[in-house]
Order: C-alpha cells, then sequence, then structure tokens
C-alpha cells in the first residue's frame, strides 16, 4: 500500500482553470497520468498506482474538469478534446517531455484522444474496458451513477451501506475512499461534489463520436485490459468479446489481457494492477 504522506496534493493552474491532482514516485521516474471514468474521480488510480513502483514512475491522478475538487468549467467546454487537452498541459507543468497514459472508461477515450494529439510525446497507453462502442444496454447503470450526483442522501453511512451493498463497487475499500472524497454536507444530508452537468455533457459529447476513428492513432505500445464479467445484473459490456478481438486484430501495437471482473470492478482488481504494472515497466 502506497505510503500517503509520500502522496503531494496539488492544484494546477491550466489555461482551462485549475485541476486537483495527487502526485506520488520519484520525480525522476517516468510520468504516468491517471484518467478517470465519466463521474470517477483521483481515487481510481490508487490500486493501480500502488502496483507502480514509485521509483521508477512519477505518478499522477488528478479530478477531470467539472469533477471533485477541480474547477467547473462551464456548459459547452467539456468533451473528449478539451479533457485531452489539459492532459497534455499537466505534462507540460511537470515538464514531461514524453508520458504515459491509463485511462478507464471515458478516460480510455480520452486517453485515445491524447495519443491522436501528441504522439511523440505519449509513450505507452492503458485502456481500462473502453475503447469502441460499449453495448447499449450499459446505459442503464451509467445513467443511474450519474442520477446519483444530483441526490440528497440522509446521511454519509446511509449512502455507504446503500453503495457497500451493490455488487457494482467491489472490492469495497477503495470504493469507499472514492465516494468519501466526493461526498459533502448539504441541507438534508450529503450529497456529492461532482455534479452532473459536466459528466452529462462529456455523455452527450460520447454519443456522437466514432472511437473506432481514434485507433488508427495508437501507434505506440497499447494494453487493452478487458473487464470479462457483464456489469450485474446482466447489464452487458464496455467491451464485448468480439470488440477485444477487434481490437486486437486492428491495432498492430495492442495487447490485451482479461481480467475477472466487472467494468466497475476491473480498475480496483490486484490482478488488472499487475498486469499494467508489468506493461509500464518495459
Amino acid at each position: 500500500m502506497t505510503d500517503r504522506s509520500a502522496i503531494t496534493a496539488r492544484h494546477l493552474k491550466l489555461q482551462s482553470g485549475e485541476v486537483a491532482c495527487e502526485i506520488s514516485g520519484s520525480e525522476t521516474g517516468r510520468l504516468v497520468i491517471g484518467i478517470p471514468g465519466l463521474s470517477a474521480n483521483l481515487r481510481s488510480f490508487d490500486v493501480i498506482f500502488d502496483a507502480l513502483d514509485g521509483s521508477r514512475h512519477r505518478k499522477v491522478a488528478f479530478d477531470p474538469r467539472g469533477r471533485g475538487h477541480s474547477d467547473q468549467t462551464g456548459p459547452g467546454t467539456y468533451g473528449w478534446p478539451s479533457h485531452a487537452k489539459d492532459v497534455i498541459e499537466i505534462a507540460d507543468q511537470l515538464g514531461a517531455e514524453t508520458f504515459d497514459v491509463i485511462g478507464w472508461s471515458m478516460g480510455a477515450w480520452i486517453a485515445m484522444v491524447v495519443a491522436q494529439m501528441a504522439p511523440d510525446r505519449v509513450r505507452r497507453v492503458v485502456l481500462v474496458d473502453a475503447a469502441g462502442l460499449p453495448q447499449g444496454s450499459i446505459k442503464v447503470p451509467v445513467y443511474a451513477g450519474l442520477d446519483r450526483l444530483a441526490a440528497v442522501f440522509p446521511s454519509r453511512e446511509a449512502f455507504m451501506t446503500l453503495a457497500r451493498n451493490l455488487p457494482h463497487y467491489q472490492p469495497w475499500p477503495p470504493w469507499e475512499r472514492l465516494f468519501d472524497y466526493e461526498l459533502v454536507d448539504v441541507e438534508g444530508g450529503v450529497s456529492f461534489r461532482t455534479q452532473k452537468a459536466a459528466p452529462w455533457e462529456d455523455e452527450q459529447y460520447r454519443l456522437q463520436q466514432d472511437p473506432y476513428a481514434l485507433w488508427a492513432a495508437l501507434t505506440m505500445p497499447v494494453l487493452l485490459v478487458r473487464a470479462a464479467q457483464e456489469v450485474p445484473p446482466n447489464f452487458g459490456y464496455l467491451i464485448t468479446e468480439d470488440e477485444y478481438a477487434r481490437f486486437l486484430l486492428e491495432v498492430p501495437t495492442a495487447e490485451g489481457v482479461e481480467i475477472e471482473a466487472n467494468h466497475y470492478t476491473v480498475g480496483m482488481a490486484p490482478a488488472a494492477a499487475q498486469a499494467i504494472a508489468g506493461f509500464l515497466d518495459r
């Protein structure tokens, strides 16, 4: 487990506003930037970053604009290219000529846009359970996750009990840290620091995109991590078996690993973290 005292919390002032980051590892190590999913935050990468050798990597997890402790930049300012520009600017501010990216869910599509925008700077790409178009049924749990951002729960304990009993959020301890980072006191109980508007705008952006068009930008080594279990109960996959095979066929620089987890648990799975660490250590 990472020594929390060795992690530096910073707010980087980007052209778009301030983004909240946590930075750990060696200042002389290879920079790796973790890009969270649609309604997630920098806590998403606790398990993966624990598996990365801090003497070899400089690890940065951040709250995308409109999430967590980062600035809300307002209507019309979101979408994958906006987030991708922020990632590149984070690398600029940290003085990294080249860097690795790990994107989970929406973060995977953003990671591909980063590779498209800065092909000579992105050394390696990890895509965690997103690459092409997800199955339509996956909208049900995703949209439920967005709706919770607008909800008020009677107490922190009431929300945590509800979430802990859902099969999505396992293993529980890293998800508990992710939610704890987000929960704030409001009138009538607790709600979430992240508001629905930014993730919803990003989802509307996604619905208009052809993610397959981004695959050609992946000219560097790529690891695709597929969650081999459906999101329960029977809501399908972000990457089907056929999509996984297609990606590995059409992206010559790619390799893949399938993990016995669902979309929400895969990024917290030790097996996925170890596979990612092995890939980035090369």
